[in-house]
């Protein structure tokens, strides 16, 4: 049962590392600007973000099996449209299908997982093995889509999702059991709506104020009416009387500080996947395959730290966990700081192994204790809180971190006598861009790539210093609000939740 609902994980899992191995050849073929480049990435967490809290509620009513087989249905369907995609607005449009299906089966695996796993020690190590299958999509993902990059169209790297759909379908029908809420509440459209256009304005906004400034009076709009929509939708959850997410869950410092730590793991995570892939491909010159054998570490090192948190977390306590976990990623991440076409392997390798080891450390831990502190009853709404940290954390880390090095690799990158001005202002957009326009122009040509390579190495140690500073700020955060190991499990006791160990 536990393989069938970690494998709708694996979907996921791959789809973020493939499509970050074929974003340069999205790029050649279909042109997108630097917004659109962001948006093939950003919009599927976006969707799912905005949706999550939607499907949380729809598994509790009717039915986590059922809601996890037509999640499956939509994120297949939407892998055939990714791979027969013949523009950028139609490969977009995909994504955000592709968000709906991933809506509906991430909050359902871990409902499953919670319903079906009653005893604490062994929903921790449940947990852990599904953390250890997202480690293991992003090792398998980039790899396979070398080998079909290196022989087909970028498009059949979209195809990698179908076996497993089809198995996990056929596996859910066979032998995983039907649960939900025996006393479900009605569904509130209106709140769902809030949480999508809330979600959707805050981080475009982020986004394009922190590539325009102020001055944008679009993206300043749209971000101020995101704030609003999800205040009216916070609000709006206060007088329900079945509310799309129970508030009352947040007044736990362990389940509050235990998102937070989710959501910016992988803010970190995926902020560095979406920058190392360009490094290796457009600097390194390293074709798909290569790139994914290189991204192994960063795999391997989250595989192998997921199942041993568990360990960790019995005998050392949640907030000892977090803080460690958050701490080796930050020192990760501010190895990337200085790098440049020259820098040796090993640098690479361990940076990606210590973010992979810190990450997927803070994520089980975080995961474990979000589960942890609610009951049965609402586990949909519990898990809808994860995923939602999970996904908005990967979407903003992009979002955010791609931003800042968008809008720092722009200033950093000078003119160059014999480039014409309009062919600068496309090169500063970002280095693939940057890459296409200098592939016709001789010696100016390489004299711009070697200009914008440059910019880019120093945009990214701003970036990396910034996702550094954050993921150590995180573990003050974890030590300074979460409790003590005896403390924590007290509090557990008290509380009759069945997080305890």
């Amino acid at each position: 049962m536990l393989a069938i609902v970690c494998s709708g994980l694996l979907l996921v899992a791959m789809d973020a590392t493939v499509l970050n191995v074929a974003l340069p050849s999205i790029a050649h073929q279909l042109s997108p600007s630097a917004t659109q480049l962001l948006w093939i990435i950003d919009l599927y967490s976006l969707v799912v973000a905005g949706l999550l809290v939607l499907a949380g509620s729809l598994s509790d009513r009717f039915g986590r099996r059922r809601i996890f087989l037509i999640g499956l249905v939509v994120f297949g369907l939407s892998s055939v449209v990714s791979a027969m995609a013949d523009t950028t607005g139609l490969l977009i449009a995909a994504r955000a299908l592709r968000g709906v299906g991933g809506a509906l089966i991430m909050p359902a695996t871990l409902s499953i997982i919670r319903t079906v796993f009653t005893d604490a020690r062994e929903r921790g190590l449940a947990i852990a093995i599904w953390a250890s299958t997202a480690s293991a999509g992003t090792a398998i993902g980039p790899i396979l889509a070398g080998v079909l990059l290196e022989n087909y169209w970028w498009g059949s790297v979209f195809l990698l999702t179908i076996p497993p759909v089809l198995l996990a379908a056929v596996g859910a029908l066979v032998w995983v059991p039907e649960s939900r809420d025996p006393n479900p509440g009605s569904i509130d459209g209106v709140s769902a709506l809030l949480s999508i256009v809330g979600m959707l304005g805050i981080v475009y906004g982020i986004k394009e104020i922190a590539k325009h400034g102020f001055s944008d009076a679009l993206a300043v709009t749209l971000g101020g009416a995101g704030m609003v929509a999800m205040g009216v939708f916070l609000a709006r959850q206060r007088r329900l009387a079945y509310p799309m997410i129970d508030l009352d869950l947040f007044r736990s410092r362990r389940f509050t500080t235990s998102a937070l730590a989710v959501l910016l793991s992988f803010f970190g995570f995926f902020g560095l996947l979406f920058f190392v892939t360009q490094y290796f491909q457009i600097v390194r010159g390293l074709s798909p395959l290569a790139t994914g054998v290189r991204m192994l570490p960063l795999a391997i090192a989250s595989a192998v730290a997921a199942p041993l948190t568990n360990v960790f977390v019995q005998r050392f306590g949640t907030r000892v966990t977090l803080a460690v976990g958050f701490t080796v990623t930050a020192a990760s991440m501010a190895l990337f700081t200085g790098i440049d076409a020259q820098t040796g392997e090993a640098v690479s390798v361990l940076g990606l192994a210590g973010v992979g080891f810190g990450a997927a450390i803070a994520v089980t831990a975080g995961s474990q204790a979000i589960m942890g502190s609610a009951p049965m009853d609402r586990a949909g709404g519990a898990a809808a809180v994860q995923e939602t940290s999970f996904e908005l954390g990967a979407g903003l880390g992009v979002a955010l971190l791609g931003s800042l090095m968008t809008a720092t690799y722009g200033r950093y990158l000078n003119d160059v006598p014999g480039v014409a001005a309009q062919t600068l202002e496309r090169a500063r957009e970002s280095l693939p861009t940057a890459a296409d326009e200098a592939a016709g122009l001789g010696d100016a040509g390489r004299q711009l790539l070697g200009t914008a390579e440059t910019a880019f190495f120093d945009a990214l140690s701003v970036t990396m210093l910034a996702g550094a500073a954050a993921m150590l700020l995180t573990a003050v955060l974890a030590w300074l609000f979460l409790p003590n190991r005896a403390k924590e499990q007290k509090e557990l006791e008290e509380s009759g939740a069945s997080g305890a160990w």
